[in-house]
């Protein structure tokens, strides 16, 4: 019963103050810094202009936008979300192994239903882009062949 105790202790702990915090943020007084975000909001939809008056639309010399994810970056994220999966469900198979029960057992089933899930989600994203790739190829423009060079000689009836 203690456990218990202490348990919703720290969950209180951890889940009261950003509750409380946005319920304060939300309040009608607030609506100042509310507008200020939608306006942030609105000015990173469309980079380089400004919606603030009296600015003149340049752009600052160091801009917070993210930049677009390479292949390469994409491909490492999925590698690392991939094993930290794997390492989950071996931990909880390794737990479910030492110490028997009901919870565990449900923690097990939960990390190979999220690794079987993501699995089955990173194929359908390569046979996505397998098929995008069969079916469409760029348009290159048609090279034909030139026009015959025609021999002309200079005459004399000309």
């Amino acid at each position: 019963m203690l456990v218990l105790v202490i348990l919703a202790g720290v969950w209180a702990a951890v889940l009261l103050p950003p509750f409380l915090r946005g319920r304060r943020d939300n309040r009608p007084d607030n609506s100042v810094v509310s507008f200020r975000a939608h306006l942030s909001t609105l000015e990173r939809a469309t980079p380089g202009t400004s919606l603030r008056p009296g600015d003149t639309g340049q752009l600052p010399a160091v801009t917070l936008s993210s930049s677009p994810r390479t292949s390469a970056d994409v491909r490492r994220r999925r590698r690392e979300v991939l094993v930290g999966l794997i390492g989950a469900t071996a931990f909880s198979l390794l737990l479910v192994l030492v110490v028997p029960g009901a919870f565990v057992t449900l923690m097990f089933l939960a990390s190979v239903g999220c690794l079987g899930a993501y699995v089955f989600a990173l194929r359908q994203i390569h046979l996505r882009t397998r098929e995008r790739a069969m079916k469409v190829r760029p348009i290159m423009p048609r090279t034909a062949d030139p026009a015959p060079a025609l021999d002309l000689r200079p005459t004399a009836a000309h």
